[in-house]
């Protein structure tokens, strides 16, 4: 029997050993030696993306950064993009591909390490106000995604699922797309939730409810190199995530908004009880303490490897989804797991779902289909349209996708789900509208008849009226200017004296009444010709004329108002232009152009420059008046329109000239501009087809 003296002496011997073995045992393996490692880099922030300084830059770049720093590593970056980089990075030319989301398929050609580095999923972007509400909001319209990613095929393959007809335009980075979906190139884009977050609002655009595809993120390397590298990338994002100080949580703070969960990892409570077995091993000797250590730690990677795959399958679809989900137990129906987002939408707690079969949120008259459908669906990915019972009691009409998961060693199915009542209730709706519709087809077709017969009698009256119009016209062109011709005649007369002497207040008196007595007949002429326009009544007289004769005579006519102001009148240009035209007309348009000019200027010079302009005549009229400001161009050529500032004095005028000008020039083939500068004067530009064989 062992004395306590003994019993202290082996426990001595014990501890020795253990402080002997355990450091070999446990002791960080030895680091590679310094070597450079290439790293392809594509524009796709926050996650990976060239910087303004030149620099690589995001979440990825920190971290391998950080990775190499306690590694050794050198790092060489390569800039491309994102095909450009799985293109080099399967050719070997590249060491790693940075955010690459894991694949049975990319297995095959590329090695991925265990820890992801990330975890998101993908969405759908589109200007403000797209009313893109649904996957079924997208039928019809182009949509961008970025080349050769998982991103791009699983829409694809949602599109077809769905029958939507949904033009798809590869981009080769999203800062591409994005620009596309502003400029109006395309309708809306698939991009993932870090990129969008950060680069969304400077586009215009604004998320929408639209999401799927949640997946891991890893680093990724040629199949069959670089394995050092990966299991690297392993150790040391293990160490970084057990501590919420570290620089995998400052990078995520930097370039996200959201919040990363800290979590001790489930090993550490297996590693206590692998040291606990260690420790009693050890009476057993050495050798055998390291074999069965040796076999813990097989042991611990593979719960490691299930725990990654398990967080990389459920955990983050479940945290991070925003639409309802659920996962139940084949065969027994039982419900095993919901996500927040069903308990926000359905109203029942976590621990009342949790106690329901799967059928419980059908109405009675779908538990048996349901059960049955289940039964029946091992293996398959299904797509189907049924109703949920709410908390409250109302029922839903549910668009449910669903597949096959293991779940904690149970046989199970996952499925996310889309509340589509309110449109299945708009569907109900525009097949009601539709036959509302095709009745008020019918009684509006029978009043549009009704409505053309009335239309043909008030076209029968708008004639009649029409001709009363011109008769109007005529009478008044007659009955209105006769009397007042006659006034300003006789006012002429008795201004000059032939009836006899007048005083001073008799003879201010006759000029007001003979100005005015203009003033009414300008505005009559103006009216009447306005309305000849406006009709269509008015008659040219085209005929060959001498232009410069024209405008040298008009000027001349204006040479006694000229000189009352001391203003010079010039006249430039060609001697002699014949054209073919309205003479008419295009003496009342210079009149007008000469005349203002002359009114509105109270220094300086008015000149005319006659000449020609390819094939047309062109008579300018340039002032040193006040100008016209920029915003008051607009108001130029409408009728009834006069320029008043508290800079410039009012005079008298129509407000029609500059209006029926541009009509008669018009009517002729020719037109009218303009040039202005507050305060330095201004230029009208007529312009008139020549003569028909001076244009031959």
């Amino acid at each position: 029997m062992l004395t306590m003296r003994d019993s202290i002496r082996c426990l001595h011997v014990l501890l020795a050993a253990m402080a002997l073995f355990f450091p070999l045992l446990f002791s960080p393996p030895a680091r590679a030696e310094a070597q450079t490692v290439t790293v392809g880099v594509y524009e796709n922030a926050p996650k990976v993306f060239t910087a303004e300084s030149g620099k690589p830059a995001g979440i990825f770049i920190d971290i391998i950064e950080h990775i190499a720093k306690t590694e050794g590593w050198e790092l060489h970056y390569v800039h491309g993009t994102w095909g450009e980089g799985l293109s080099r990075l399967e050719k070997g030319e590249i060491d790693l591909m940075p955010d690459v989301a894991y694949t049975a398929e990319r297995e095959k050609v590329y090695s991925f390490h265990r820890i992801p580095v990330l975890n998101g999923w993908s969405q759908v972007y589109a200007r403000k106000g797209s009313g893109i509400q649904s996957f079924l909001d997208l039928n019809g319209k182009r949509v961008v995604a970025l080349e050769q990613t998982i991103q791009l095929e699983t829409f694809r393959r949602l599109a077809s699922n769905f029958a939507l007809k949904i033009t798809l335009i590869p981009v080769p980075d999203y800062k591409t797309g994005f620009q596309m979906i502003a400029d109006g190139r395309a309708d809306a884009g698939v991009t993932n939730r870090f990129y969008g977050l950060m680069n969304g609002r400077k586009y215009g655009l604004e998320d929408t409810p639209v999401m799927f595809d949640p997946a891991p993120f890893f680093f990724a390397a040629h199949k069959g190199l670089n394995q050092p590298l990966l299991d690297a990338i392993d150790r040391d994002l293990a160490a970084l995530k057990k501590d919420p100080k570290s620089a995998y949580y400052a990078s995520m703070g930097r370039w996200t908004t959201e919040e990363v969960q800290f979590k001790l990892p489930v090993w550490l409570d297996v590693l206590g009880l692998v040291l606990g077995v260690a420790l009693i091993t050890s009476l057993a000797g050495a050798v055998l303490l390291k074999s069965q250590v040796k076999a813990r730690t097989r042991q611990l990677e593979k719960i490691n490897n299930d725990l990654t795959e398990s967080e990389q399958r459920y955990r983050h679809l479940f945290e991070h989804n925003p639409a309802p989900m659920l996962i139940y137990q084949r065969g027994t129906l039982e419900m095993l797991a919901v996500n927040d987002a069903f308990v926000n939408h359905y109203g029942y707690s976590r621990e009342a779902a949790l106690s329901f079969l799967l059928t419980d949120l059908y109405p009675d008259e779908e538990k048996e289909k349901i059960a049955t459908m289940a039964a029946g669906l091992k293996g398959l990915a299904y797509v189907g349209e049924w109703h949920h019972r709410k908390a409250d009691g109302s029922i839903m009409t549910i668009m449910v996708r669903s597949h096959d998961i293991e779940y904690w060693g149970y046989d199970a199915r996952i499925a996310v789900i889309s509340d589509v009542t309110e449109m299945k209730q708009m569907e109900d709706q525009l097949r009601n509208v539709n036959e509302t519709l095709d009745n008020k087809v019918r009684e509006r077709t029978a009043q549009l008849e009704q409505k053309n017969l009335e239309l043909e009698g008030v076209n029968e009256k708008l004639k009649e009226l029409d001709q009363l119009k011109s008769m109007f016209i005529a009478s008044m062109s007659h009955e209105l200017r006769t009397p007042l011709n006659s006034i300003i005649g006789f006012t002429g007369i008795l201004l000059q004296g032939l009836a006899g002497t007048l005083n001073d207040e008799q003879r201010k008196q006759l000029s007001m009444v003979k100005g005015s007595s203009q003033h009414l007949l300008e505005l009559i002429t103006d009216i009447i010709d306005l309305s000849k326009i406006e009709a269509g009544k008015i008659t040219l007289t085209i005929e060959p004329f001498d232009l410069a004769a024209l405008t040298r005579d008009i000027v001349e006519s204006f040479r006694v108002t000229a000189d009352r102001k001391s203003l010079k009148l010039i006249v430039e240009g060609s001697e002699r232009l014949r054209i073919e035209s309205d003479m008419r007309r295009i003496r009342q348009v210079l009149v007008n152009l000469v005349g203002n000019a002359v009114k509105f200027t109270d220094e300086g010079e008015v000149r005319i420059a006659i000449g020609t302009d390819a094939d047309s005549a062109v008579v300018a009229v340039r002032d040193s008046g006040p100008g016209i400001k920029a915003e008051d161009m607009s108001k130029l050529f409408q009728y009834f329109s006069q320029i008043t500032s508290a800079d410039l004095p009012k005079h008298e005028g129509t407000g029609l000239g500059l209006y029926i000008s541009r009509k008669l020039m018009i009517l002729l083939g020719g037109g009218i501009q303009v040039e202005s500068e507050f305060g330095r004067g201004s230029t009208f530009a007529v312009s008139v087809p020549l003569q028909r064989e001076e244009r031959a």
